[in-house]
């Protein structure tokens, strides 16, 4: 009999390792993909004829995105009978928050587009952003759910190091692009894009990168040899950004890497995490000046055009609409037409003809994905959003000290992609990054409160402990004077 039940928990547990693997693989898929379409514009490049460029991104996502949903039916359906049977067998759920607001968004973002009619664009987005109804619904319970319950620490921590591995290839290929030779597998050199179509949306992939790489520099745990391999990324990564020239996503790092210096400072508090986070910020600094001189001053000429255009808003000047790239613009006609439909809002890209017509815009996007929210699916689903972000946020705060490397990374790096989302837009190609790493810093809250209580409990103690790093004799001295206090 006990030879049988220890036959059943070890098929079990070889059943989660496996499951994890299919987990970290598909999650693999998209974390690499913008190398992924390197080599195959490498094979099959786009091509330019009299309707514009021929681009293949799309679909090495759409066929990305098409294993992940069948991968992420089988997960969840496999998590709902396993919630069921435990139900049945009289155990207490407890429920992950987030993923119960997360699920009432995706409610109230089919009924949106119900009520405001199932069109092209709901169906398959625009032919340039590719974002239908399905994706948005898969950022939530697909690529935040993954990340979520990948379970593995060394999973983890091989899914972050390939994405920085990933990011700083190309962006060597970004620099010989832009210093040594033209690469074809770049369709527009003079913006520092990248193989995105815009430079705005790899200035998005860079504030993940350069925030991952900073904050993994500075934890204490991290290995020597990845800490060294992290300041390299940091550093290339950051001159790409001043190259980049996408200012708001400039601003982002500037208020992560404060939020991050905040954290590690006043909240963790341990003096060679301290010390790190200052060397941190002063490379920042001389990152900044050195490529001030290098690029002609750019980023003087962008902060006084920061300063000129809040003095325009404040005055309600005339040029006030063209203040932030034409950003203000966008975004009073989005409040605009956020109070003509704000309970369910316009549906998803319901506003692009709108702002189309509008004679001060050149774009059909609002730029603030907040606003975004709120104008395609109306202000509580806007709400909702907002408060399964907060929630996931601020539940990290009391977990701060005892989180491990990858969640504290993925903590600072999400933030710095709330910040860029003022505004960015979000894109098919960009935003499931964030959903990734905003789900890889829930793991250890997702398998306390998400699983059935007692058996979250013993599955968590099957998890081989890490081995810590011995504190200094500094270091135990002020544990204990901290707990005598």
């Amino acid at each position: 009999m006990q030879d049988t039940v220890t036959k059943i928990g070890k098929r079990q547990i070889d059943g989660e390792k496996a499951a994890d693997y299919v987990v970290f693989f598909s999650l693999c898929l998209f974390l690499l993909s913008p190398l992924i379409q390197v080599v195959r514009e490498t094979i099959a490049p786009h091509k330019e004829t009299m309707f514009g460029v021929i681009r293949t991104y799309p679909f090495t996502i759409g066929t990305i995105n098409y294993f992940v949903t069948f991968v992420v039916i089988v997960l969840w359906a496999v998590f709902a009978v396993k919630l069921m049977r435990s139900h049945r067998q009289g155990n207490r759920l407890t429920l992950f928050v987030p993923l119960v607001i997360f699920g009432v968004l995706l409610v109230w973002m089919y009924l949106s587009q119900a009520i405001n009619g199932f069109d092209q664009y709901a169906y398959v987005g625009d032919p340039y952003r590719n974002e239908s109804l399905f994706t948005f619904m898969l950022y939530l319970c697909g690529y935040f759910f993954l990340g979520a319950i990948l379970k593995s620490d060394k999973l983890r921590w091989a899914a972050v190091l390939l994405f920085l591995a990933g990011s700083l290839i190309l962006g060597i290929l970004v620099l010989i692009d832009h210093y040594v030779t033209t690469l074809r597998i770049f369709w527009d050199s003079e913006g520092m894009a990248a193989i995105f179509s815009q430079f705005n949306h790899y200035g998005y992939y860079l504030v993940i990168g350069i925030m991952l790489s900073g904050i993994l520099f500075v934890i204490r745990e991290v290995p020597m040899s990845v800490r060294a391999f992290c300041a390299v990324v940091f550093v290339t990564e950051n001159v790409i950004l001043i190259l980049n020239n996408t200012f708001g996503c400039y601003l982002a790092v500037i208020a992560a890497l404060v939020f991050g210096a905040i954290v590690i400072m006043a909240v963790r508090r341990n003096k060679g995490e301290c010390i790190r986070m200052i060397a941190v910020l002063l490379a920042f600094v001389a990152i900044t000046c050195v490529m001030r001189f290098a690029v002609k001053d750019n980023g003087k000429s962008d902060m006084s055009k920061l300063v000129s255009d809040i003095g325009n808003i404040a005055t309600d000047s005339e040029q006030a609409g063209s203040a932030g790239t034409g950003r203000w613009a966008l975004w009073k006609h989005t409040v605009e037409y956020i109070g003509e439909k704000p309970v369910f809002g316009w549906g998803v890209e319901g506003i692009t003809e709108r702002l189309d017509m509008e004679e001060d815009t050149i774009n059909d996007r609002p730029h603030n994905e907040y606003l975004q929210w709120a104008a395609f699916f109306g202000i509580p689903g806007a709400l909702l959003y907002l408060a399964g972000l907060c929630v996931i946020m601020f539940g990290m705060f009391p977990r701060i000290k005892q989180s491990d490397s990858v969640s504290m990374a993925c903590f600072i790096a999400s933030a710095g992609y709330i910040a860029s989302a003022f505004v960015g837009n979000t894109m098919y190609y960009t935003a499931p990054f964030f959903f990734i790493f905003l789900g890889m810093m829930c793991r250890d809250r997702f398998y306390q409160k998400a699983l059935p209580v007692g058996k979250a409990e013993t599955e968590m103690k099957q998890e081989p402990e890490t081995k810590q790093e011995p504190e200094t004799k500094q270091e135990s001295e002020t544990t204990d004077t901290e707990s005598e206090q």
